[in-house]
Formats: C-alpha cells, sequence, structure tokens
C-alpha cells in the first residue's frame, strides 16, 4: 500500500499572525475617515482647479460695453496691472474704480490740473505699495511698473491720455495696449 501522507508543519509564528491578521479588517470608528474618498475628492477639485486656471496673463472678459481694438502684432502679454477702460467705467484687475458717463469723467472726480483721476490714482497708488511687498519678500518678482491698458476702441482719446498721466503718476512707467489678434 503507499505511505500515508504527513501532515504539513504547522507554519511559524510570524506566519501564523500574519495570516490571522489579514482576515480580520479594523472597523472604522467614528472618529476614523476612509482615506480613499478623500483622495477622489481631492482629485476632482485638482481636475477643476487646473481646468479653471489660465496661463494668460491678461484676460478680457468680452462685454457689450467693450469692443477692444484689432492689431496684427504678436507680442506675447507680461504680467502686469490690467487697466480697463469702457465707455461706462474705468476698471482695475477687474474691480470697477471709477464710473463714467458716455466716456467721460465727471469734473469733480478731476484734480489738480484735469488730468489727474483722483479715484484712479488712489487705487493704483495701492496697488504698486502691495506689488512693492510683494517684491520685497520675493526677489523673482520685482516691481517692474509695467500697465497694461485695455480700451474700448470707441474711448475717446483724451479720456485715454488722463488714464495714462494718472497711472505715470502712481509710478507706473511702461504701458502696454491690448488688442485682439487679427488674422493676416
Amino acid at each position: 500500500m503507499s505511505e500515508p501522507i504527513a501532515a504539513p508543519a504547522p507554519p511559524s509564528p510570524p506566519v501564523a499572525r500574519r495570516r490571522r491578521r489579514r482576515g480580520r479588517r479594523p472597523e472604522l470608528g467614528m472618529g476614523q475617515v476612509n482615506i480613499n474618498s478623500l483622495l477622489d475628492v481631492l482629485s476632482v477639485i485638482v481636475v477643476f482647479l487646473m481646468k479653471s486656471y489660465s496661463a494668460d496673463t491678461v484676460q478680457v472678459k468680452p462685454s457689450p460695453e467693450l469692443q477692444v481694438p484689432f492689431s496684427h502684432a504678436a507680442e506675447p502679454a507680461e504680467q502686469s496691472t490690467a487697466i480697463t477702460i469702457t465707455q461706462h467705467a474705468i476698471l482695475v484687475d477687474d474691480q470697477a474704480v471709477l464710473q463714467l458717463q458716455d466716456g467721460h469723467v465727471a469734473a469733480s472726480e478731476r484734480q489738480g490740473d484735469g488730468m489727474t483721476l483722483k479715484a484712479l490714482r488712489d487705487w493704483l497708488q495701492r496697488e504698486v505699495a502691495q506689488q512693492k511687498k510683494i517684491a520685497a519678500l520675493n526677489k523673482q518678482a520685482p516691481f517692474r511698473g509695467i500697465a497694461t491698458l485695455i480700451a474700448d476702441r470707441r474711448v475717446p482719446y483724451p479720456l485715454l491720455t488722463q488714464v495714462m498721466y494718472t497711472a505715470g503718476q502712481a509710478e507706473y512707467g511702461t504701458f502696454k495696449f491690448a488688442a485682439l489678434h487679427a488674422e493676416r
């Protein structure tokens, strides 16, 4: 006859402990959170933020009262303070600073020689102070005094010069004009 089959040797104590631990799963208590759910939510938030982030430094938001002129120039936009001039308002970085009546500034808003727009100057000076604080803390982001003008094509020239003069009073020395790229 055949020989009896010997029973396998009992596993060593560490292997037996591992087998027992695999069989039982710790239950989550009230104070514990499943990390997998948190990672799912976090990944959805990261994807949403990546889609909503724009790499373009100057954003022109379309509106009926802002018709930006066209240009054939293809110079990329730089990081700067955006000053938007429409027929009804002057905005700095999308914040309304000064209201206009049909493209003209009220006499009460002008100061000194009539070229300085008080509310705009005060706002831009605060912006310059903030950018200089950032430059003091971060040497890779120096204050360069660049303002990008996004103006409606129907804005009167005297208003444009008043805005540029006022920005110059607030230490902005370089002006760039935003225009939509026209195909040739």
